[in-house]
């Protein structure tokens, strides 16, 4: 089946991007003027308040809320260090110095020196990342030690911590060829890179093409910051076309279709960015039947926000979101055609982690999940429940944390928040009732 990623820019304003293997649809995004995307952005704030009691301090980045950035989030090159302050005592606690000032998992020895009331000052400027979105009445959380990811490695240029081949590359041939590559690199001080596991079916050029975008892009990002006055924001990292150009893996995709020639133009932009070779496969869609409508596809925003979600077996998926966690309760339904309870429990479980995973990538489901499976007596069941989940998720591009099966017949995962869920996309809290829904 042709894989497709349709980029609906027809309604102005709004843009509308889906992923599809022949008719199924495997990834959505969404965005509009109204819902912009503020995680990864890269921000010249300044410090509004420091907090001696939290050790942390409150950053102005020009959003309504201020950001939360801990202590030790903080990059010693900004410490305001009193000049007659005597922090190094001997040569060897000079290279101890040097050492936590690049590399952040030394820090914790260096931040033990110091209380932030100390090293930061109110109004001082800072450049920043946001590493959580503002929620509610939180404000967004932010880091100082800045990340870049691009479409094989990761640039991490203010910490010289974590670099390498990622771990999740086990191949001994692939992690040889990648380690020798990035050795390759000559990283300057205080700077890494970390090779992403797409990077295994990439060319050495492209590897390369794309640790050259990285320095480009930082090099940008630190002459903007200059000229800039903060409050501002200095670049997005997130937007819906730089995460196709970014994530996903062109050599599967078969075509890339627009409607919106303004976008394809920004689209192919970025391929020069991220890639040596030219794409050809990006199409300017000109028909006037509907986009999705003429590849027989489904438009999923109605189905993505229901509440039941239906298996072929007969058994369904109640979906509910709640302000703590959100809870997927499976039931048999209908689904009776095999011998006894325990073989349909368990085969209508296992159908049901397929659906759930693809419902929490297309809804961007995050932070607490508990699924209440359907209760099994034999262990060895569970455990190929567990195992099944486990190899699901080992796909995502999220930090993901898995719990066994409780006696309860409950799993919690605990899914890293990229961006906003379709519940904050497309939902307001009602006026009327206050988002009590009686």
């Amino acid at each position: 089946m042709s894989k497709r990623i349709f980029v609906d820019g027809s309604i102005n304003d709004e843009l509308c991007i889906i992923s599809a293997d022949g008719q199924e649809i495997n990834y959505f995004d969404y965005s509009d003027d109204l819902n912009i995307n503020k995680k990864n952005n890269i921000y010249l704030g300044t410090v509004s308040r420091v907090e001696p009691s939290l050790q942390a301090a409150f950053i102005d980045f020009g959003s309504e809320k201020k950001a939360f950035l801990p202590f030790d989030e903080i990059h010693p090159s900004y410490f305001k260090i009193p000049h007659n302050e005597k922090i190094i005592t001997n040569e060897n606690e000079n290279n101890e110095i040097d050492d936590d000032k690049n590399n952040k998992k030394n820090f914790l020895s260096f931040y033990r020196k110091y209380k932030i009331q100390d090293v930061i000052k109110k109004d001082q400027v800072l450049l920043i990342q946001i590493v959580k979105e503002e929620r509610g009445t939180k404000g967004a959380a932010i880091t100082t030690f800045i990340s870049l990811p691009g479409r094989y490695s990761v640039l991490l240029p203010n910490n010289s911590s974590n670099g390498g081949v990622s771990k999740k590359i086990s191949n001994i041939n692939d992690r040889k060829r990648l380690k020798k590559l990035h050795d390759n690199f000559n990283l300057p001080d205080g700077m890494s890179l970390i090779i992403r596991t797409n990077a295994i079916s990439a060319d050495n050029e492209d590897i390369l093409a794309d640790f050259k975008y990285l320095k480009k892009l930082w090099t940008n990002i630190r002459e903007k910051t200059l000229k800039s006055k903060a409050p501002v924001m200095i670049t997005e990292l997130d937007t819906p076309i730089i995460k196709i150009a970014r994530d996903f893996n062109q050599k599967i995709i078969d075509e890339i279709i627009f409607t919106d020639l303004k976008t394809m133009k920004l689209y192919k932009k970025l391929e020069k960015d991220f890639s040596v070779k030219s794409n050809r496969k990006i199409i300017h869609y000109k028909d006037k039947l509907p986009l999705l409508q003429n590849f027989g596809i489904k438009n999923p925003i109605d189905t993505l926000t229901e509440e039941n979600i239906y298996l072929k077996s007969g058994g369904y998926l109640v979906i509910n979101p709640t302000e703590a966690l959100t809870s997927i309760d499976i039931n048999s339904g209908r689904a009776t055609s095999e011998k006894n309870i325990e073989i349909t429990a368990l085969h209508t479980n296992l159908e049901a982690s397929d659906e759930i995973f693809k419902q929490i990538q297309l809804r961007n489901i995050a932070g607490l999940i508990v699924i209440d499976f359907i209760d099994m007596n034999i262990h060895s069941n569970n455990l190929k429940i567990e195992r099944k989940i486990k190899e699901l998720f080992y796909r995502d591009r999220a930090r993901v944390q898995i719990t066994k099966i409780s006696q309860f017949g409950l799993m919690e995962i605990s899914r890293q928040r990229i961006g906003q869920s379709i519940y904050e996309t497309f939902y307001n809290k009602c006026n009327c009732c206050d988002g009590s829904g009686f």
